[in-house]
């Protein structure tokens, strides 16, 4: 009895505290504050190539970019799927190449293709995904340490939270723990932030499922 207890005990403290511990997260953190800068590289680069492509159509220019920018979808894909594998650890298995050979129905194939389109919109929202992550992890660890360090900077740096304010050693002290209880939660949002972008990631750069599933 009292080794299932132990073991019980040690399972829960695993659940609470193993994530702030783990390789794992730490992984996924890098992974989602990445998010933010390749997003944007993302966004600007599809946007701009897109708008020229079509609006340079009307003098054939605009086909070559767009084909440029397309083809450049399959290829951010391919390290998009690399950087979730090795960071994410989540498995993805390349879609199959395209299908077609000679210029024009390669050309349709690509434009044609879901993969295409399935990663055009992957890079995409990987923009707004990556400033929204950035934000909220930056601003749970920045508070969440400030709070722990509440004992050491009351009297240096004033601490006030509107209606109340730190002006003393135990209220700094109450505000710490706080401060790992709330440090704690945010180790366990990175990974479920991580695990949630992981999963979109398999269904747009993975392989479409067998016809009939």
């Amino acid at each position: 009895m009292t080794h299932t207890a132990d073991v019980a005990d040690r399972d829960f403290l695993e659940i609470i505290f193993g994530p702030a511990t783990s390789v794992r997260t730490y992984l996924n953190l890098l992974y989602l504050l990445l998010a933010f800068p390749t997003g944007v590289a993302y966004f600007i680069f599809l946007t701009t190539g897109l708008s020229l492509g079509f609006s340079l159509l009307i003098i054939f220019i605009g086909l070559p970019i767009l084909v440029v920018v397309l083809s450049a979808c399959w290829a951010l894909g391919a390290f998009e799927r690399i950087i979730a594998r090795s960071m994410l650890g989540i498995p993805i298995p390349s879609p199959p190449p395209l299908d077609a050979t000679g210029f024009w129905p390669r050309l349709k194939a690509l434009f044609g293709s879901v993969t295409t389109w399935k990663t055009f919109g992957y890079l995409m929202l990987k923009f707004p995904f990556g400033v929204a992550s950035f934000c909220v992890l930056t601003t749970a660890f920045s508070f969440s340490i400030s709070l722990i360090l509440a004992p050491f900077l009351y009297n240096v740096v004033p601490i006030d939270f509107g209606l109340w304010r730190v002006d003393n050693k135990d209220e700094a002290t109450v505000w710490c723990l706080i401060g790992v209880v709330l440090l704690i939660l945010s180790f366990h949002l990175v990974n479920g932030l991580a695990l949630v972008w992981g999963r979109f990631a398999q269904i747009m750069l993975g392989p479409d499922p067998p016809a009939g599933r």
